[in-house]
C-alpha cells in the first residue's frame, strides 16, 4: 500500500492580475506552502505536501521548471509503468492556473513541455535501448474528454457525442467503443495528442482567454511480453498510465460566465465536488482503521469519478499536482485547493505487479528451488544422486533431519514447477485415464455411468448373485441392490446386538430375521422361528433353496427379487417366458400372495361397487323427494305473498293517484318499445350525457383517499419519528390550462388528447421545509417509497449518528424522504389568444400569471404583432430571434364521424393571409408586473400547445424591482394553412413564468389544514372545549348498522338527557348503584367506583321533553373496546359482548311531567376476558369502555344508537371506601352519600332526518376507510389528519375559480380586441378599462343623493322587503305551542300554564302564523301540490306514507367547559303557580338545572340554540312579579325569576349577549335600567345565537 503523492506549483501572475496589481500571498519553504491573508484581513495557513514547486519567476534561485517537474514527478511514476503497476497523474486547480501548461505545456518547445509529451518521449526511449531479446513492447493511447457529464472520444471524430460508460466485473469502468490507438514512436503520440487537443472543448472567460471546459483523460497502455527460455513459458505485463487534465473549479462571479458558459461551470463544478467528496471518503476510510463497515464511496455521481475509480484508493500509483495562483484576488480558490491536495495526500492506495499469476507463481517457485539447491550444494550433498530415488534409502553417509526436510522441500516445489509446465493436452490425457480408471471400479459396484462421465443408475453384476427390491411406485423399484457374499449374509434391525449385513425396519422385522447362506453357487435362506418370510407367495419355514427369479417377502412390506446371473444364463429360455406373460414386479408379488392365500381382491372390489351403487340410488331418490317437497313450501309462501302485495296494491291505489301513477310507472317499465326514434338533438344530448358521466371520477378519487389514507399517515408519522422535515398530504391535480397534470403521475400510456374531459388524479403534496420545495408524487411512488422509509426506519437505531449524513444522502438522491427540486420554481401560467392576427392589428396584453391553486401570482404584458411584408427592421432594446413554425393537421382537428362537416373546411382566409404562403408575426414579452421579491433570476417562456418539448425562453432577470423589463422578440414564420387558421380562432399560446424561490423559514408542525374542527380543537386557545370523549358506535350483533344519509332534511330534533347507572348485588339482594366519582375534569364526567367479582347490571334512563318521540324497546345494549387510555386506537371490536336485557318502563313523577324511559341488562364482566376488568386497578390506574344501546322508535325504519364512553376502577371484594377518603372527596365536589349522585349523565341530540328515499341509502357504496386505522407513531402527528372528502369539494372551488379566470382572460381579449378595432374614442368619453388596474376614482365614503334618486331608492327597498322570502321561524322550524298541562308541585322543569305570558309577544304569534313561504314550508303545502300534479290526497294515504319514513341519528353533544353565569334561580310552575328554586349553570349552548349548588349530576337542560328569550315590562307587569324573563323552547317555556340582589343584565348577557346589548342601548337612551324596569311597554324577541 501506498498513498497518493501530491505536490502542488505556484504560477506566474498573469496578464489580468498584474492589471489589477495584484499582490502574492504564497510562501514556500522546502515542502511546507504558506498562504498569506494578513494583507486582506485572513488568516495565515500552512500545508506540507511532498513537493512544493516555486514557478513564480524565472529569475528567482528557487524556480522550478518544467524538466525539474518531470523528472521529480514523471521519471518515479514511469518506473513504476515499467514495473507493472497501474500509474494516474492528474492535475487540479482554479480556472487559468496552470494546469493544461503544465501536464501539456508546448510540445515543440524542449524546454516548455509539460509532463504528458516528456513522459511519453522517455517511453520510448526506454523503450528503443532494450537489449534483451526475450522482451517486446507494444503501446496503445486512447484520448478522451468529459464534457458536461457526456463522454467524447478525441482520436476518433466519425464517433457519436456521447460515449456510454459501462462496468465489467474484472476490468472495472471502461469507456465502450472508446478508440485505441496503436502507436510505436513518440511523434505517432504527437501527433495523435495535436489531434484530440484541436477537437477539445475550450472557451474563454474572464479568468482565462483559453479555458478548458472539459476534463481530458489521455490514457497510455503499455504491455510487456517476456519469454522464459528455461520453463518456455510466456508473460505478460500491462501497466495502464492514466494522465488527467481537470477542468478548472471556477465561481460565475468571477468568470462572468452567462448562458451556456454558465451550464458548462455548473456541471465542470458538480464533477469536481464529487471528486472532493470522493477523496474525502477515502480520506476518512484511510484515518479510521478500526472501523468495521465501510462507507460507500459515490463513484458513480459523477462520469470523472466513475472512470478514476481505480486510480483513487484502487489498484494505481497516483500523483496529485494542484496548481495554484499566488494573486490575493484569488485568496479563496487558492486556499480551497490547498485544502482539496491536504485531503488526498491521506488516500491510500494498493497497487498490485499486472502480470499473468502463474507466471508470478512460477517465478517465485524457481526462486525457491535455486536457493535450496544452493543450500544443499554447500553441505556437499548431490542433488541429482538424491531425486534418483527420493523413496528408497540410498546407502552412504546418514543424513540430518534438516537436510531431509530441504530435500523435501525442493522435490516438492519441483513437482510444483512441473505441474505447471504442463501443456494443456497433457492434463486432458491424464484425466481421460482416470476417467477410465474411476468408471472400471463404479463397474465393479455395479453403478453405470455415461460417456461424459455422470452417474446414471445400477445394474446386476455379472457373477455375484444378489437382491433387487421391489416397490408400489415404479419408479422406486429396483434403486437398491443388496449382494449376497460367499458365506453368510445375515438380515435384521439396525437395532440388533450384532449388527447384520442388510439392515430392515418396518413391522414384522426381527432383530435377526433370516440368512442367505451362498455356497458351491447355490443361495439357500434360512430364517428364525418366529420370523415371516414369503417365498413365491408362499410363507416358510424351513431353509428353502433360491431361484433366479423369485420372489422374496420379509415381514410386511418389504419385497424383493432374488437374482443370480449365472443361473439365469442358464435358464434363459424359462425366464424369457415367464416375464412374457407379466412382468416381475411389485403387483405381480402382491396378486401372487393374495392368490395362495385364497383372497380375491378383484371379486371383493366389484361387490363393494355395487354396494356403493345402491346406496347412491336410495340416497338420490330421497333428496329428489326432499326438493319437491321444499319447492312446493317456497311456491305457496311465494303465493301468500304474492296476494298481500296484491292486496296492498289495491288499498294503497284507493288512497290516492299518487299510488295510481306508482302503478302506471310499474306497469310501463315491464312494457318495453321495439324501437326508440330520437331526434339528432337528442342523440347529441344523450351522447353529451354519457360521455360525461363516464369521465365524472370524483367517486373514484373518494376511493382513492380514503383508500389509502393509511400510507400517507405512516409515512409522516417516520418522518417525525426520524425528524425529517417533511409533511406528507394528499392533493387533487385537474389537467387544465393553468395546471397541466405531469406525465410521472398519469397511467402509462394514457393519452390526455383523448378525454373529452379533464383528468383528475390523486397526488402525494410533499413539502420539504427544509429546502422550502413542494413535490407531487403519485400514490404509486409514495408506496415505493414508503419500503425504503420503512428499512431506514428499521435501520435508523442500529447505525451510529456518524455513519451518514443526512443532507449528504439527500444531495445524493439515496433518502427517500426528499427529490432533488429544480433551481427554477414556476411562478404561473398566462395565456393570450391570437385572433388580433385575423384582423391585422397590434395588440397589446396584460395578462394575469396563475398559478395551479387559481391565485394570481402577477401580471405579464406581452404584445401580438404581424409583420408587415414592407415593414423594415427596427433595432429595439433586448434579444431578437427568429424560428419556423410547422402545425399538422393531426395535432389539433379531431376526426369526425356521421357525416359532420370539419370545423376548418368553413373557414375563410382574410385578406392579408393567403393560403400556401409564408406569414409572419412576431411575439414581444415587455415585463412581468408584481411578481413576489421571493422568487430571483426570473424569465418567462412560451409555446404553442403542439410544441411542449420546445419553448422560447427570455434570458434571467433580477427581481429587484418591479416591473420587470424582458423585452424579448421572437418572430415567427409560418406556411399558412387550414389548420394554423384553426389554431388562431381557437387555441392560445401559453406563458410560463419561472424564478429561483428563496423560502422563508417555516416551523414545523403537523396540523390538519383548511379545517374548522382543527382550529377549534387547537390547543392554543383558553377556552377549550372539555375533553370529553366521543366514540363511534359499537358495532350490533344482532341489529343492522345504521345508515346515515347526511344529504337528507331534518324533520325534527330532540335534546335527550340520559343518565347512566351501574349497580351492584348487595347483600340484601338488590342491586344498588355503585358509587361515582365526580371529579370535575374527567374525560367521561364521571368514574365508577366497582368491586371485583360482584354480578352487575347496567341501568340506562332517557329523558326528554313530551312530544312526538315514542320508545318502544331497546334492541340491543353492546359493551366492548375495554382499554387502558380514554382514546380508541381503531381496529376490529373483538371483545364487543351483547347483553342480556331486561323488559323497558317508562317512568311517571308527579313532580315531572318529561317523559322518562329505563330499562336495565345483565353484565358479566369476566366474558370480556380482559385483565383490566379481571383484577383490582393498580393506583393512577383507568379503565374505559364504550357502551352503545341500540333503540326502537316508533315511526323509524332504523334504530337510534346512544354510545357513551365509561370510566373504571376495580376495587377488591371486600373493600371499601373510608370516611376519610369519602370525606376528602366530598370537600372536593367528587362523591355523595345520596344514590341519586351515582350516576353519569349524557347530553345528546336526536336529529329525524327524512328517509322516504330509501333506494339512495341503499345505493350508497361502501369504501374502505382507512383514515381511522392505526400506524405505529400516529400518537406524534398531533392534530394532523389526512384530507378526505373536503378536499373534493375544495378541488371543485379551485376547479371553478380557474374556470372563470379562463373566462374573464378570453372577455378581456375580446374587449381588447373590439376597443383596437373601433380606434380612438371621442376626447372626454369615458374609457373603460380591460387590463386589471387601480381604480382611477376613490370609492367615497358617504353619498349624497337628490329627490330622484331617493325615490328609486325606496322603490327598490320596497320590492325587497315585499316580494323577497324571509324565514323568521326558530332554526328547527316548528312552533313553541301546545305547553303540556300536567305539572308537579317540585318539577324542576315544570312549563308555565299561563297563556297570556304567550300572547303577550304579538310579534311571535305574527311571525307564527305568517310564515314565508320557504322550501322547507313548499315541500309540505298540499295546495301547491295539488295545484301543480292536479291530485288528491286522503288521509289514509298520508298515513300510509308517514310510516317507516324517518331515520334516526344520535350525537353526544360537548357541554362548554366555560360557565358564563351561574346561581340560584326560580321557576313558576304550571298547576300549582308556585315558585322552585334551582341551581342554574350556563354552558353555552346549555342551561344546566340542579336542585342546589351541592347537586352533582345533571337533572334538566335547556337548549339556546333552539330556544327565544323573551323580556319585557308588560309581561312583569302582568305577572305582578319583577326582574323575570321567559325562554321558549320548541316544546315548552319557562319562565325564570332572579333572585334579589342578581343583575338582569348579567343572566341576559350570558343567555343572549345580543339581546342584553340591545336592551342595554334602549335603556341608557330612555334613561332606564334593566334593575328596575319603568312602566314603559317595551317588548324584545330575540332568539338565542
Amino acid at each position: 500500500m501506498s498513498s497518493v503523492k501530491v505536490a502542488v506549483r505556484v504560477r506566474p501572475f498573469n496578464q489580468r492580475e498584474i492589471s489589477n496589481a495584484s499582490k502574492c500571498v504564497l510562501q514556500v519553504n522546502g515542502n511546507t506552502t504558506t498562504i498569506n491573508g494578513q494583507s486582506i484581513n485572513k488568516e495565515n495557513f500552512s500545508f506540507n505536501f511532498d513537493h512544493s514547486y516555486w514557478s513564480f519567476t524565472k529569475n528567482d534561485p528557487h524556480f522550478i521548471s518544467q524538466k525539474q517537474v518531470y523528472e521529480e514527478l514523471g521519471v518515479e511514476m514511469l518506473a513504476h509503468a515499467f514495473e507493472g503497476y497501474n500509474v494516474c497523474i492528474f492535475a487540479y486547480g482554479q480556472t487559468g492556473s496552470g494546469k493544461s501548461y503544465t501536464m501539456m505545456g508546448k510540445a515543440n518547445d524542449k524546454d516548455e513541455m509539460g509532463i504528458i509529451p516528456r513522459l511519453c518521449d522517455d517511453l520510448f526511449e526506454r523503450i528503443d535501448n532494450n537489449n534483451d531479446k526475450n522482451v517486446e513492447y507494444s503501446v496503445e493511447v486512447s484520448y478522451m474528454e468529459i464534457y458536461c457529464e457526456r463522454v467524447k472520444d478525441l482520436l476518433n471524430p466519425s464517433s457519436g457525442g456521447n460515449l456510454r460508460v459501462r462496468e465489467h466485473p474484472l476490468l472495472g469502468p471502461y469507456v465502450d467503443d472508446l478508440t485505441k490507438m496503436a502507436v510505436c514512436s513518440y511523434n505517432d503520440i504527437c501527433n495523435l495528442m495535436d489531434e484530440g487537443n484541436k477537437a477539445r472543448t475550450v472557451a474563454a472567460t474572464n479568468m482565462n482567454s483559453t479555458s478548458s471546459r472539459s476534463h481530458a483523460v489521455f490514457t497510455i497502455v503499455l504491455t510487456q511480453k517476456r519469454h522464459c527460455s528455461d520453463t518456455n513459458l510466456n508473460t505478460e505485463k500491462v501497466s495502464k498510465i492514466s494522465l488527467v487534465d481537470l477542468a478548472g473549479s471556477e465561481r460565475a462571479n468571477s468568470t462572468g460566465a452567462e448562458g451556456q458558459r454558465l451550464k458548462e461551470g455548473a456541471n465542470i463544478n458538480k464533477s469536481l465536488t464529487t471528486l472532493g467528496l470522493v477523496i474525502s471518503k477515502l480520506a476518512e476510510e484511510a484515518g479510521n482503521k478500526k472501523r468495521r463497515m465501510k462507507g460507500v464511496i459515490p463513484y458513480r455521481d459523477s462520469v470523472l469519478t466513475w472512470l478514476l475509480r481505480e486510480n483513487l484508493g484502487g489498484n494505481s500509483k497516483t500523483a496529485m499536482l494542484a496548481a495554484l495562483s499566488p494573486a490575493d484576488i484569488n485568496f479563496d480558490e487558492t486556499l480551497s485547493t490547498l485544502r482539496y491536495a491536504d485531503r488526498a495526500k491521506q488516500i491510500v492506495c494498493q497497487a498490485i505487479v499486472n502480470e499473468d499469476p502463474n507466471a508470478k507463481l512460477i517465478r517465485e517457485l524457481k526462486e525457491e528451488v535455486n536457493k535450496l539447491r544452493h543450500i544443499l550444494e554447500d553441505k556437499g550433498i548431490d542433488v541429482a544422486e538424491v531425486q534418483d530415488t527420493p523413496g528408497k534409502p540410498k546407502k552412504g553417509p546418514k543424513l540430518s533431519a534438516q537436510v531431509h526436510d530441504t530435500i523435501e522441500q525442493l522435490q516438492a516445489s519441483e513437482k510444483l514447477i512441473a505441474e505447471l509446465d504442463k501443456t494443456w493436452e497433457q492434463k486432458l490425457r491424464n484425466t481421460e485415464e482416470i476417467r477410465k480408471q474411476r468408471e472400471e471400479e463404479l463397474r465393479d459396484m455395479g453403478l453405470a455411468c455415461l460417456d461424459d462421465g455422470t452417474t446414471l443408475g445400477v445394474f446386476s453384476p455379472k457373477k455375484l448373485p444378489h437382491l433387487v427390491n421391489l416397490n408400489e411406485d415404479p419408479l422406486m423399484s429396483e434403486c437398491l441392490i443388496y449382494y449376497l457374499k460367499e458365506g453368510v449374509t445375515s438380515v435384521g434391525r439396525p437395532e440388533a446386538e450384532r449388527r447384520p449385513d442388510i439392515l430392515l425396519s418396518g413391522e414384522a422385522i426381527l432383530d435377526l430375521h433370516c440368512e442367505f447362506v451362498n455356497e458351491d453357487g447355490n443361495v439357500t435362506l434360512s430364517m428364525q422361528p418366529e420370523a415371516s418370510v414369503y417365498i413365491n407367495g408362499k410363507q416358510v419355514t424351513t431353509p428353502t433353496v433360491l431361484h433366479t427369479g423369485s420372489r422374496v417377502i420379509l415381514g410386511k412390506h418389504h419385497v424383493f427379487r432374488y437374482n443370480d446371473p449365472q443361473e439365469a444364463r442358464q435358464s434363459r429360455h424359462n425366464l424369457a417366458a415367464i416375464t412374457a406373460e407379466q412382468p416381475i414386479d411389485w403387483k405381480y408379488a402382491q396378486q401372487e400372495l393374495l392368490e395362495k392365500q385364497g383372497i380375491d381382491l378383484k371379486k371383493q372390489m366389484e361387490n363393494k361397487l355395487l354396494e356403493m351403487e345402491s346406496q347412491y340410488r336410495k340416497e338420490k331418490v330421497e333428496l329428489e323427494k326432499k326438493m319437491l317437497l321444499q319447492t312446493k313450501e317456497y311456491e305457496t309462501l311465494i303465493e301468500s305473498l304474492q296476494r298481500q302485495v296484491d292486496l296492498a296494491q289495491s288499498v294503497i291505489s284507493s288512497g290516492g293517484s299518487i299510488w295510481e301513477g306508482e302503478r302506471m310507472l310499474t306497469s310501463s317499465m315491464t312494457e318495453f318499445p321495439e324501437e326508440l326514434k330520437w331526434s339528432s338533438d337528442q342523440k347529441r344530448v344523450v351522447r353529451k350525457a354519457a360521455i360525461k358521466w363516464r369521465y365524472h371520477q370524483f367517486t373514484s378519487v373518494r376511493d382513492d383517499l380514503w383508500g389509502n389514507a393509511i400510507f400517507v399517515k405512516e409515512a409522516n408519522a417516520i418522518s417525525v419519528e426520524l425528524k425529517k422535515k417533511v409533511q406528507f398530504q394528499f392533493a387533487l391535480l385537474t389537467d387544465t390550462m393553468y395546471s397541466p397534470l405531469p406525465p410521472d403521475l398519469l397511467p402509462p400510456g394514457e393519452d390526455l388528447t383523448l378525454r373529452p374531459y379533464p383528468k383528475t388524479v390523486v397526488a402525494i403534496q410533499v413539502q420539504d421545509l427544509k429546502n422550502g420545495a413542494t413535490h407531487y408524487w403519485s400514490i404509486e411512488k409514495l408506496k415505493q417509497r414508503l419500503e425504503a422509509m420503512r428499512d431506514m426506519y428499521e435501520t435508523d437505531a442500529q447505525m451510529s449518528p456518524t455513519d451518514q449524513d443526512p443532507m449528504m444522502d439527500a444531495l445524493m438522491g439515496t433518502d427517500p424522504f426528499y427529490d432533488r427540486f429544480p433551481w427554477f420554481r414556476m411562478v404561473g401560467r398566462a395565456f393570450v389568444y391570437l385572433n388580433n392576427l385575423l384582423h391585422n392589428v397590434p395588440l397589446i396584453h396584460k395578462v394575469a400569471v396563475v398559478n395551479e391553486k387559481g391565485e394570481v401570482k402577477g401580471y405579464l404584458k406581452v404584445a401580438i404583432e404581424p409583420v408587415q411584408k414592407d415593414e423594415a427592421p427596427c433595432q429595439k432594446k433586448g434579444v431578437r430571434q427568429t424560428a419556423k413554425l410547422h402545425f399538422r393537421k393531426e395535432d389539433f382537428l379531431k376526426t369526425h364521424k356521421n357525416g359532420e362537416t370539419d370545423e376548418s373546411n368553413e373557414l375563410a382566409f382574410p385578406e392579408h393571409m393567403k393560403e400556401e404562403v409564408e406569414f409572419c408575426f412576431r411575439v414581444v414579452v415587455l415585463q412581468a408586473i408584481d411578481v413576489a421579491e421571493a422568487y430571483s433570476d426570473v424569465f418567462c417562456q412560451f409555446n404553442f400547445l403542439h410544441r411542449h418539448d420546445e419553448a422560447f425562453s427570455t434570458e434571467p432577470m433580477k427581481n429587484s424591482k418591479s416591473p420587470l423589463t424582458f423585452e424579448h422578440t421572437q418572430n415567427l414564420h409560418i406556411k399558412m394553412s387550414k389548420t394554423f387558421l384553426h389554431y388562431l380562432h381557437h387555441f392560445p399560446i401559453i406563458f410560463e413564468v419561472f424564478g429561483h424561490f428563496q423560502p422563508k423559514s417555516e416551523q414545523f408542525n403537523f396540523e390538519r389544514q383548511n379545517s374548522a374542527l382543527g382550529r377549534r380543537l387547537s390547543t392554543k386557545l383558553t377556552f377549550q372545549q372539555p375533553s370529553l370523549v366521543i366514540s363511534t358506535p359499537v358495532k350490533s350483533k344482532k341489529a343492522n348498522a345504521p345508515i346515515h344519509n347526511n344529504t337528507a332534511s331534518v324533520k325534527s330534533k330532540h335534546d335527550l338527557l340520559v343518565w347512566f347507572e351501574i349497580c351492584e348485588l348487595a347483600n340484601n339482594g338488590e342491586y344498588v348503584p355503585t358509587i361515582v366519582d365526580h371529579a370535575q375534569g374527567l374525560p367521561t364526567h364521571g368514574i365508577f367506583l366497582l368491586h371485583q367479582g360482584i354480578q352487575r347490571r347496567i341501568k340506562i334512563t332517557i329523558c326528554h321533553e313530551k312530544g312526538e318521540l315514542k320508545w318502544k324497546d331497546c334492541q340491543e345494549l353492546v359493551v366492548g373496546r375495554i382499554r387502558a387510555g380514554p382514546e380508541w386506537a381503531g381496529g376490529d371490536d373483538v371483545d364487543v359482548l351483547s347483553l342480556g336485557l331486561f323488559p323497558g318502563t317508562f317512568m311517571e313523577f308527579s313532580m315531572d311531567d318529561r317523559t322518562f324511559f329505563q330499562f336495565e341488562a345483565a353484565w358479566d364482566s369476566s366474558l370480556h376476558n380482559s385483565p383490566l376488568l379481571n383484577r383490582v386497578s393498580n393506583y393512577g390506574d383507568q379503565i374505559y369502555m364504550t357502551l352503545s344501546a341500540y333503540m326502537e322508535l316508533d315511526g323509524c325504519a332504523q334504530p337510534a344508537v346512544i354510545t357513551k364512553d365509561l370510566c373504571l376502577l376495580i376495587y377488591a371484594r371486600d373493600s371499601k371506601i373510608s370516611a376519610a377518603s369519602r370525606f376528602c372527596r366530598s370537600l372536593i365536589g367528587g362523591i355523595s352519600k345520596s344514590p341519586e349522585m351515582n350516576r353519569v349523565p349524557g347530553v345528546y341530540q336526536l336529529c329525524l332526518k327524512d328517509g322516504s328515499d330509501s333506494g339512495a341509502i341503499r345505493r350508497q357504496r361502501r369504501v374502505l376507510d382507512t383514515s381511522s386505522a392505526y400506524v405505529r407513531g400516529e400518537e406524534n402527528l398531533g392534530q394532523w389528519r389526512p384530507r378526505g372528502d373536503s378536499l373534493i369539494f375544495e378541488h371543485q372551488w379551485e376547479l371553478e375559480k380557474l374556470t372563470r379566470l379562463q373566462q374573464v382572460e378570453r372577455v378581456r381579449l375580446f374587449l381588447r380586441l373590439r376597443d383596437r378595432l373601433k380606434g380612438k374614442k371621442n376626447k372626454g368619453e369615458v374609457r373603460t378599462p380591460v387590463s386589471p388596474c387601480d381604480p382611477v376614482c376613490a370609492i367615497p365614503e358617504s353619498v349624497k343623493l337628490d329627490d330622484k334618486e331617493k325615490g328609486i331608492v325606496g322603490k327598490v327597498l320596497g320590492l325587497i322587503k315585499n316580494k323577497i322570502p324571509m324565514n323568521k321561524d326558530p332554526p328547527t322550524g316548528n312552533k313553541a305551542q301546545e305547553l303540556s298541562d300536567e305539572s308537579g308541585s317540585n318539577s324542576i322543569t315544570s312549563p308555565t300554564s299561563d297563556k297570556s305570558l304567550i300572547r303577550s309577544s304579538q310579534s311571535s304569534d305574527l311571525l307564527c302564523r305568517q310564515k314565508s313561504k320557504s322550501d322547507q314550508n313548499l315541500t309540505s303545502n298540499d295546495d301547491i301540490i295539488d295545484s301543480i300534479g292536479g291530485m288528491k290526497r286522503s288521509l289514509s294515504g298520508s298515513r300510509i306514507l308517514q310510516l317507516n319514513i324517518l331515520v334516526p341519528e344520535v350525537l353526544e353533544e360537548r357541554v362548554g367547559v366555560v360557565v358564563s353565569k351561574k346561581g340560584y334561580m326560580n321557576f313558576l310552575e304550571e298547576k300549582t303557580q308556585g315558585w322552585t328554586r334551582r341551581w342554574v349553570i350556563v354552558r353555552r349552548p346549555y342551561i344546566l338545572l340542579f336542585r342546589d349548588d351541592r347537586d352533582l349530576v345533571i337533572r334538566g337542560i335547556i337548549n339556546l340554540a333552539n330556544a327565544r328569550i323573551e323580556h319585557s315590562e308588560d309581561l312583569q307587569a302582568m305577572v305582578k312579579v319583577p326582574n323575570t324573563f321567559s325562554v321558549c323552547t320548541n316544546q315548552r317555556g319557562f319562565l325564570m325569576q332572579m333572585m334579589p340582589g342578581d343583575e338582569m343584565y348579567d343572566w341576559l348577557y350570558a343567555i343572549n349577549p345580543l339581546m342584553a346589548g340591545q336592551m342595554k342601548l334602549h335603556g341608557n337612551q330612555n334613561g332606564n335600567s334593566l334593575k328596575s324596569p319603568t312602566s314603559s311597554a317595551t317588548t324584545t324577541t330575540t332568539p338565542a345565537p
